[in-house]
């Protein structure tokens, strides 16, 4: 049976404190545990002091074994387990040529273009193109009713000869009293008058034609024949497409790194990634007060005309050329909400680990990245696997290309192409 109800002070009982065996741990990891031993013993003995004394025998048996088997559980294994190296794809930091471009969009224009207009009124009587038609210079794209131009240039022909007559009567009297020179110099000036007259008429027929200003492609026609039209009346629009200029504007903090004759490269999303080169040609000299840009034009051959004015284009503007650039993979960028790191393979402890470093941007190319501080050439970077790695964890690196880490370097190209996209 057990003894009468008592009340015993635990507390004067000496007890032995277990001895945990921490050697060869951190010396944060041995303390925080000493101190969850210590505080679990004392909580509990301090709650049951005041139990019956046969209770409190049985408590303090379980509190022993309780203590005894944390005990056995901290001197086994002397720590955590080891963290096992994360399998990562790697790349060496490349040197390579860089161009310093100046990025924009813009607008296809063409080079010429022209809508043409009659100078007379008239009567179309001849259309002789087919809209869509390429023609050359000089072609005679309309014809007007010519009759009455005609006639008045017959009459101006008849006159001038008449004029021309009477001039050389007039001649043969000069030397003579029987005409003044007053007669004789108004004569001579009907001659003149005369042959003005039969070139204004000889100008107002070729009017009756209207002509093609420069070779290219005619648009829409918008009179038919038979239609009498106006002086200025938009009849076609004749463009050259042989090369086209492309009209895009470029903020004023760049004016200083532009220059007339730099090169330009087009494209346009009809044509996917397809270059076509040009060079710039005009610099507005006013900056635009609204919106502090200054516009640029750059002309580009079209030789299979493949550029149609109004496209929307996108264009690169070559400033300059870094000939010892560093650049790295897109896919080994990782993005924070300061910009942007990257994994440096560090083999100079024990074992290999990843380093965590910042690094300051440039140029993007398709793929790659120009890193203007951070990095040096020819120091190995994780390109695949980034998302399972931080500062400092061990990890087993392999060349980005092999099976072991195919799946890794999908995946981690695909986030980093999301969050490290080019800006515009």
């Amino acid at each position: 049976m057990c003894p009468p109800r008592t009340t015993e002070s635990v507390s004067d009982e000496p007890r032995r404190e277990p001895r945990l065996k921490t050697t060869g741990w951190p010396d944060r990891l041995k303390v925080e545990l000493e101190a969850l031993c210590r505080s679990v013993r004392s909580a509990t003995l301090t709650r049951f002091r005041s139990v019956p004394t046969c209770r409190n025998r049985i408590l303090r048996v379980g509190l022993s074994g309780l203590l005894a088997a944390l005990a056995a559980g901290c001197q086994q294994g002397g720590g955590p387990p080891p963290t096992p190296p994360v399998d990562v794809g790697t790349a060496q930091v490349k040197v390579e040529p860089v161009q310093d471009r100046l990025n924009a969009v813009g607008t296809l224009l063409a080079d010429e273009e022209v809508t043409l207009m009659p100078e007379i009124a008239g009567r179309v009587t001849a259309i002789p193109f087919t809209e869509g038609q390429r023609v050359e210079v000089g072609a005679v794209l309309f014809e007007f009713d010519r009759e009455k131009e005609q006639a008045q240039l017959d009459q101006a022909r008849v006159d001038l000869q008449l004029a021309q007559q009477n001039a050389e009567r007039v001649e043969k009297l000069a030397g003579t009293r029987a005409i003044s020179k007053q007669e004789i110099d108004q004569v001579r000036s009907q001659v003149t008058l005369r042959e003005a007259a039969l070139a204004f008429q000889q100008e107002r027929l070729n009017d009756m034609q209207i002509k093609a200003p420069f070779a290219g492609i005619v648009g829409p026609r918008a009179v038919s024949a038979g239609q009498f039209v106006n002086v200025g009346e938009p009849l076609v629009t004749l463009t050259d497409d042989a090369r086209v200029k492309v009209s895009y504007s470029v903020p004023e903090a760049h004016l200083a790194e532009l220059r007339v004759g730099q090169p330009v490269e087009i494209k346009v999303a009809a044509f996917g990634d397809r270059v076509f080169p040009g060079e710039v040609q005009l610099i507005n000299p006013q900056v635009d007060e609204s919106t502090r840009t200054v516009e640029v034009r750059a002309l580009a051959d079209n030789p299979d005309r493949l550029l149609r004015p109004g496209m929307f284009a996108r264009v690169g503007t070559i400033t300059g050329t870094r000939p010892q650039a560093v650049v790295v993979p897109e896919a080994a960028l990782v993005p924070s909400l300061t910009g942007f790191a990257v994994y440096v393979v560090d083999t100079a402890a024990s074992n290999t680990v990843a380093r965590l470093t910042k690094v300051d941007l440039g140029q993007r190319m398709s793929g790659r990245v120009e890193v203007r501080k951070g990095l040096a050439a020819g120091q190995d970077i994780v390109v695949a696997g980034t998302q399972k790695l931080m500062d400092g964890a061990p990890i087993a690196p392999q060349p980005a290309g092999e099976p072991a880490v195919a799946g890794a370097a999908s995946n981690s190209t695909a986030d980093s192409a999301d969050s490290a996209k080019p800006r515009s």
